[in-house]
């Protein structure tokens, strides 16, 4: 029976990312990857240009859920409710479990084995992205609701964003029961939202 295309790649995409759990990018070999796979080193370059574009495969579905929530930051399309609405509370809670559940391992291989790859930087790099996404956002809640506070500074908002990290590297570290985590989520998400209305007189 032929074997697919899309059969192969999918089982080297998993070989790689077995090995990559193990040792981490920088030590991972693409010659382990290929024999894990059952296939030949050079057949994996027919599918890949080299070990990073296999690891940003990989890692490519957690790092669309971490841009979305940055790009969730829209003022046009949000509202000041956002502080109040126990509603959008509940979903952010539910975001934040998805993303941990769904993506643990990749999570783990992102925060903890990226060293070497051309992801090493992507926690500066994203929370330099996030603390500039969230001061347009403040700018376009201010032409909303003039009466709210937005004069915060832009280390306290850079701050904020290297709080998320901590978040999750403790959920992907401690094998938190789902129940536990929606409840640990859930005080997270109070506590910041309480404290974003303190500091923007909502």
């Amino acid at each position: 029976m032929q074997i697919l295309k899309g059969d192969i790649q999918e089982k080297m995409i998993h070989a790689a990312e077995e090995v990559f759990l193990e040792r981490g990018y920088k030590d991972a070999s693409m010659r382990e990857i290929a024999s894990r796979a059952g296939v030949t080193v050079s057949n994996i370059y027919h599918y890949f240009t080299n070990k990073d574009e296999i690891f940003r495969t990989i890692l490519k579905p957690v790092l669309n859920e971490l841009y979305a929530m940055i790009y969730n930051h829209n003022a046009e399309q949000m509202t000041i409710d956002v502080f109040i609405n126990q509603d959008y509370q509940k979903a952010s809670v539910q975001e934040y479990i998805e993303l941990v559940s769904v993506h643990r391992e990749r999570l783990h291989l992102l925060l903890f084995q990226a060293q070497g790859s051309c992801m090493e930087n992507f926690r500066s790099e994203y929370t330099d992205l996030m603390t500039r996404t969230i001061s347009v956002f403040f700018q376009g809640m201010k032409q909303k609701y003039p009466h709210i506070n937005i004069a915060i500074t832009g280390f306290f908002i850079h701050l904020n964003t290297v709080w998320l990290f901590a978040l999750l590297e403790e959920l992907v570290l401690h094998h938190i029961k789902k129940e536990e985590m929606q409840k640990f989520i859930t005080e997270y998400i109070a506590f910041e939202t309480a404290g974003w209305k303190e500091l923007m007189n909502v």
